[in-house]
């Protein structure tokens, strides 16, 4: 291998096992959670980090990755994307009993890249073409079926403000009407069992018990309406935001909020709230006044920032656009004023808290998932590689191993001339 990680045993003839004991020698380690180390150590046993530190004692049969010239930490977690799917994503407007599931591809090439990108958790949901979506689940990049690539299987319903077709308001009344249906459908199953246990106890049913099964087709969405299940709400402008606001208090809903790209008027609303936020992939973007035709330039992460309120950031899927790149999305927050902590916090912590796996995800500590990712140099820099990812203790991707890199850099074609000669 002519990269500089050298690994040593049982990576030579492929991945390492995510059982036994593995130690990285990190010339830089950014643990996220608190100061940047030099020449640290990170353990880890069985899948799980064991120990992060300067004077770690490796046990004599670890096996070693040395990357004492480069920079360690912990892969960045997507929390809202809608890729990965074997065809388009799913716009019906109301399908709440479906599940992102039945329509992931581990072969996509999304899952690729995201290795590449040193992403090591991808919250795969419906898109915000729809009313009440499917359920969403959360998995790693990296398996060849959807049962080795779950993390967690069920993560929440997407709901939509977003029109497929029509006018907001007509949306907003779909919303409304579709909510309240399935409040009535509620009372109503809850009125049919307190009819039984009155028969029961007068003795005019023999049952033991209350069998009506709820609607599998309605479940889902009585499941978010007790509080039973997460709802991912999108939000395509501040305009909307009101309105959604009125129907999360109204039915006490366990959201997160999905903020379209002109979200920049959303901020003071939500500031204050303890509602989740995931910013939209657009990190920057101009308004012209329409009476003085004076252009302003926002950049949602910023305005977040300044007014106390977290969130986390969401990368493109676009091929065609710098930010599906975490560096640049990292980068462009900074170039705004964020902090550079604040900046890797929304790619890491930050959306690990979101899905609820801020335990195992998001920070190097131990007891923590062994999910890291190794780079050539700084994180925010445009010049920086990742090299390595490692999930679960196993190594999954390997620059030198990547087959479309080696294909667009010429590396096979060179490796076959060599051996011919």
């Amino acid at each position: 291998m002519n990269s500089k990680i050298a690994v040593l045993g049982a990576l030579l003839a492929g991945s390492l096992p995510s059982q036994g004991t593995l130690a990285i020698k990190a010339g830089r380690l950014i643990p996220i959670s608190g100061q940047e180390l030099q020449n640290a150590t990170v353990l880890i046993e069985n899948g799980k980090i064991k120990a992060v530190g300067t004077d770690i004692e490796v046990p004599w049969d670890a096996k070693i990755i040395d990357a004492s010239d480069m920079v360690v930490m912990p892969t960045y977690v997507t929390a809202h994307t809608t890729a990965g799917f074997r065809t388009g994503n799913e716009n019906l407007a109301n399908i709440p009993y479906i599940t992102v599931a039945d329509g992931i591809d581990p072969a996509n090439a999304y899952f690729e890249e995201s290795l590449r990108n040193g992403v090591g958790t991808i919250h795969v949901i419906q898109g915000n073409q729809t009313l009440f979506g499917g359920q969403g689940m959360i998995l790693k990049p990296y398996g060849k079926t959807i049962e080795e690539m779950a993390v967690r299987s069920r993560s929440g319903l997407k709901l939509s403000l977003a029109p497929a077709a029509g006018s907001r308001m007509a949306q907003i009344q779909k919303m409304r009407r579709g909510l309240e249906d399935i409040v009535e459908y509620i009372a109503d199953h809850e009125r049919k069992r307190q009819e039984f246990e009155r028969e029961k106890a007068a003795g005019a049913t023999s049952d033991e018990s209350f069998d009506e099964e709820m609607d599998p087709l309605k479940k889902p969405m009585v499941d978010v309406l007790q509080g039973n299940e997460k709802a991912y709400f999108y939000i395509p402008s501040a305009v909307e935001l009101a309105e959604a606001r009125r129907l999360i208090a109204k039915y006490d809903l366990d959201v997160v909020l999905v903020l379209g790209p002109r979200c920049h008027q959303a901020v003071e609303s939500l500031a204050q709230s303890g509602i989740p936020v995931i910013l939209d992939a657009t990190m920057e973007y101009e308004t012209t006044d329409s009476e003085t035709e004076v252009v302003s330039s926002h950049c949602p992460a910023a305005l977040f920032t300044k007014a106390g309120k977290e969130y986390a950031l969401s990368l493109s899927t676009s091929a065609n656009t710098m930010n599906r790149y975490p560096w640049w999305q990292m980068a462009t927050a900074m170039r705004n004023g964020v902090t550079r902590e604040q900046a890797l916090a929304s790619l890491t912590i930050v959306p690990a808290r979101i899905l609820g796996l801020e335990d195992d995800v998001g920070t190097l500590e131990p007891g923590k998932a062994a999910n890291l990712q190794i780079l050539t140099g700084d994180p925010l820099k445009a010049t920086s590689w990742v090299e390595t990812v490692i999930l679960d203790g196993e190594v999954v991707y390997e620059r030198d191993r990547d087959g479309r890199l080696r294909h667009l850099f010429g590396k096979d074609r060179a490796d076959r001339q060599s051996v011919k000669n």
